[in-house]
């Protein structure tokens, strides 16, 4: 088995699991505005727009994740979230536990396409 796209279908096997992810993200974080609420003693609208923004912006996200700049925009919507902090902790400790996730996600595709270009390597094909 030899890799002549170079990862092409690993990176498109990828698109699945970060939009699995991001639509989780987009159906967590709007109810992490329950937990603002009854947690940390009310809404306001900064908080309100925070979630807003974020969830827009992971459901555009989704929709274009096949566009080269759609990874950068889903880690970019993973920054947002811990910088959410600074306008609630809980959308704080959200943003914590999907850059983990997120993190993870991103080591294992590294991790595929390494042995990929390695197995390329050893069986001669080269890398393309």
């Amino acid at each position: 088995m030899t890799v002549p796209d170079g990862g092409a279908a690993a990176k498109k096997a990828f698109r699945g699991p970060a939009s699995a992810c991001l639509s989780l993200e987009a159906v967590i974080v709007p109810l992490g505005l329950l937990v603002m609420d009854k947690v940390e003693g009310g809404l306001t609208p900064a908080k309100i727009a925070w979630v807003v923004v974020l969830t827009v912006g992971m459901i555009v996200a989704i929709a274009r994740f096949s566009k080269p700049w759609g990874l950068p925009l889903a880690l970019a919507l993973q920054v947002l979230m811990l910088l959410g902090w600074v306008v609630s902790p809980s959308l704080g400790i959200l943003g914590l536990i999907f850059c983990l996730v997120w993190a993870l996600m991103l080591w294992m595709r590294h991790e595929v396409l390494r042995r990929q270009r390695l197995f390329a390597e050893r069986s001669g094909a080269g890398p393309g």
